[in-house]
């Protein structure tokens, strides 16, 4: 398939985000990171080549995510997680999904829809100055899997 996407002359572009944290939209974000890696290791014998015999099929590791926005976005965020805890406040206990989607009014063949599974926030952090901007946070949160618009960097072959 060649890259060939334009809708009414625009590119994909931050307007066109949406996150949804568990089915529910979030709009306060303005920072979003997330990324996995498959690592394949070489097996090497003896030959005059000297090169690679062969490879592994490799180990799956989806890469520490961040995600920076408004406080009070945060704040809503954190309610939204605590309230799935069994004491009501430990937001960290409990794991949520997240939707990432890529949408342009007025096509409907430009979706790009990425799933995040299995997420749990790892660390929370907030450092604020006095000027003129908005107060903001970030997170780093685990990921245990991503499927890229229905697609996935690991063999997927065995899966349900």
């Amino acid at each position: 398939m060649a890259d060939q996407y334009l809708v009414n002359g625009f590119v994909l572009s931050w307007a066109s985000i949406i996150l949804k944290v568990d089915g529910d939209p979030f709009t306060g974000f303005k920072l979003i990171n997330y990324a996995d890696q498959r690592e394949h290791a070489y097996q090497f014998g003896m030959g005059r080549h000297h090169g690679p015999r062969g490879r592994s099929a490799g180990k799956y590791t989806p890469q520490p995510c961040k995600l920076g926005g408004a406080k009070s976005s945060f704040a809503n965020l954190r309610a939204k997680l605590a309230s799935k805890a069994s004491d009501g406040r430990s937001f960290g206990n409990v794991e949520f999904e997240a939707d990432v989607m890529y949408v342009e009014p007025g096509s409907s063949e430009l979706t790009i829809h990425d799933h995040l599974e299995r997420c749990l926030l790892g660390s929370t952090s907030a450092q604020h100055t006095e000027g003129v901007e908005g107060l903001e946070e970030e997170a780093d949160f685990s990921v245990m899997r991503i499927t890229w618009n229905g697609l996935t960097l690991y063999d997927s072959s065995q899966e349900g």
